[in-house]
């Protein structure tokens, strides 16, 4: 009987191993997105001051 278990705990272990995959994909999408929306805004305070403007309500959010 124990050979039979084994692919059973195979297929589990390549489940969990899937879904940690996809989760740590959804992660990796949700920091791209974060970093290019920080990345904006620091190009809008540099602009800022660099040319000593004052910043509008695009550099805020």
């Amino acid at each position: 009987m124990p050979p039979a278990r084994k692919p059973e705990r195979s297929l589990w272990a390549v489940r969990v191993m899937a879904l940690v995959c996809v989760a740590l994909a959804l992660m990796c999408a949700s920091l791209a997105f974060a970093w290019q929306s920080e990345r904006e805004k620091a190009a809008c305070w540099r602009a800022a001051a660099e040319f000593q403007l004052r910043p509008n309500g695009d550099c805020r959010g």
